[in-house]
């Protein structure tokens, strides 16, 4: 299914919905649920951003993996918007526990403080610097004002190799204590995965 808002093209795709679908007909924890919406609000950050810095997207795909923002071929900006638009799904991680924490200062709920822990971790994790993570993104741009493009490349992959071993110690420590918690596992398996794909920049 393909619409257009405000120019831009979005596209969902079959293995979204029956991802989503699948997610509701195992009635999956809430925290599952929140994981999903919430990371689908860290992607429009990064739209907000990209449209308010005037680098509209070509497209934006809802996958099996979550919300790919494809851009305009041939079309650059500069390090500071670059910087920006990754800040942007980081701040809409901080906003949305803001509004939860308020909430919470009202009416107590378990749904509320679990969205907040889960915004806030999303935030902080986003903000890693590592390769294909928006803060290894901010990072290799900052450098960029200083360094040539390679040196960039290179400092941005040994401080991500630094971080993916500290993220495999905790994974490995979370899996040990818990006896079936493999999840930061995979997660530094795909890190350690992207670090050795194609540079991005």
């Amino acid at each position: 299914m393909t619409f257009k808002i405000c120019g831009i093209k979005f596209e969902i795709t079959f293995l979204f919905v029956a991802f989503l679908t699948y997610i509701v007909s195992l009635k999956a924890p809430a925290n599952v649920l929140i994981t999903v919406v919430s990371s689908l609000f860290h992607e429009l950050g990064h739209l907000s951003l990209m449209i308010l810095v005037g680098n509209k997207p070509k497209k934006v795909k809802f996958e099996l993996v979550g919300m790919n923002i494809i851009r305009q071929e041939n079309f650059k900006v500069s390090a500071k918007r670059e910087v920006a638009i990754s800040l942007g799904g980081p701040i809409m991680n901080f906003v949305l526990v803001i509004i939860s924490y308020t909430f919470l200062c009202f009416y107590e709920s378990y749904l509320v403080m679990t969205c907040a822990c889960i915004n806030l971790i999303l935030m902080i994790f986003n903000l890693l610097p590592i390769k294909s993570l928006d803060g290894g993104t901010i990072l290799y741009f900052l450098l960029s004002r200083h360094f040539e493009a390679s040196t960039c490349r290179r400092i941005l992959k040994i401080i991500s190799i630094l971080f993916i071993t500290i993220i495999y110690l905790w994974a490995v420590y979370v899996f040990v204590v818990s006896g079936y918690n493999f999840s930061l596992i995979i997660i530094a398996i795909f890190l350690t995965i992207s670090l050795f794909q194609d540079n991005d920049y």
